[in-house]
This record gives C-alpha cells, sequence and structure tokens, in this order.
C-alpha cells in the first residue's frame, strides 16, 4: 500500500494537495485523470488520492453565472400573466358550459313531467326528453373539449418555461467557454510579449 509521505511524484505539500496537484498535472499532460493513477502518480493513500481527485474538479469547476434580477422579474411577470390569462378563461368557458349542462338538465326533468301528466302527448314529450339528454350529452363533451384544450395550453407553458430555462443553462456554458479562450488568449499575449521583449516580466490582469 501507497504510504503518505511528505513529498513524492507531484511535489511538497499535504496528501490531498499532492493528490490535487498529480491530477491537473495529469490532466495537463493529456492523461486520464483516475484515482488510482492518481495516488500511484502521487504517492498517498487511496482515500488521499479520492480527496485530491474530488479537491481537482471542483477547483477546475467554471464559476456559476447568475442570472440578471431584471430578467427573472421580467420572465416572472409574464409567466403570472399568461397563467392568470390562461385560468381566467377556462373558468369562464366553465361556467358558461355548466349553466348550459344546468338548462338542459332543467329541461330534461319538466319534459319528464310532462310525460307523466300529459299521456296523450307521451310520445312527444319522451322525444323533447332524448332531444334534451343528447344537448347535455353535447354540452358534457364541449366541457371537456374545453378541460383538454386548457390542459394542452399548460403543458405549452410548462414547455416554454424549459426551453427558458435551458436558454439560461447554456448561455452560461457558452460564457464559461469564452472565458476560458479568453485565458488562453491573454497567456499566449503574456508569452509573446516576453519572448519579443526578452524579459519574463508577468502582465497583471485588469
Amino acid at each position: 500500500m501507497a504510504q503518505d509521505t511528505t513529498s513524492g511524484p507531484a511535489g511538497q505539500g499535504t496528501p490531498v494537495q499532492r493528490a490535487a496537484d498529480a491530477a491537473a498535472q495529469m490532466e495537463a499532460a493529456g492523461e486520464k485523470v483516475t484515482v488510482s493513477a492518481v495516488r500511484t502518480r502521487a504517492g498517498v493513500s487511496m482515500e488521499a488520492a479520492r480527496q485530491g481527485v474530488e479537491q481537482w474538479r471542483n477547483d477546475s469547476r467554471p464559476p456559476q453565472v447568475p442570472v440578471p434580477d431584471a430578467v427573472q422579474r421580467a420572465f416572472a411577470t409574464a409567466w403570472a400573466a399568461a397563467t392568470a390569462d390562461a385560468a381566467s378563461r377556462y373558468e369562464a368557458d366553465r361556467a358558461a358550459a355548466a349553466e348550459l349542462v344546468e338548462a338542459a338538465q332543467a329541461e330534461a326533468v319538466e319534459a319528464g313531467k310532462l310525460v307523466d301528466t300529459e299521456a296523450a302527448r307521451a310520445d312527444a314529450e319522451a322525444e323533447r326528453a332524448t332531444t334534451a339528454q343528447e344537448r347535455v350529452g353535447e354540452l358534457e363533451r364541449q366541457l371537456a373539449e374545453q378541460v383538454a384544450k386548457y390542459e394542452k395550453y399548460q403543458q405549452a407553458m410548462n414547455e416554454a418555461l424549459e426551453a427558458q430555462r435551458t436558454e439560461v443553462r447554456d448561455a452560461r456554458e457558452a460564457l464559461a467557454e469564452a472565458r476560458g479562450r479568453l485565458s488562453v488568449l491573454e497567456e499566449q499575449a503574456e508569452k509573446y510579449w516576453d519572448n519579443k521583449n526578452g524579459q519574463p516580466e508577468k502582465k497583471t490582469r485588469k
């Protein structure tokens, strides 16, 4: 088993720091970074190698780019307005359909009473009752369609929200890549001026 010494192939420092440095060196050399490989290179224990790799990954992770408050507020306002408008239309359509259903049901009941009290017109009143029931069925079908439309609209709004989140996530990743490219260009510029002037002067980044 590898021993945790104060010095090793990866340099001086604690075992965890040596493991983290070894991981960074392996990445710079184009080698695959694994806990086992870091353990061998740094000459540390498996646990120290695991912690070192985790530290290296955390240090290498690009910074999170916060979404501006103005963007969040604008999106929240638009979402609230769209949801309120959809809910208002749904409630209005549902109430109107419910009133029509209630009126049709009342008409069907009245038709039934006429059948009981007027035997001579039983066939005609029965036909009216049947027609009223058909109207009830049609109105119930229309109500179900309105509910389905609302659910579809709600789903579309959820998909739009997810698309916005994806765009924000992509923007963060693009910003991180741009910062990485900027760092590379700055390093190349520093090397160029150092070579041109013949001085290893370090330029500070503003």
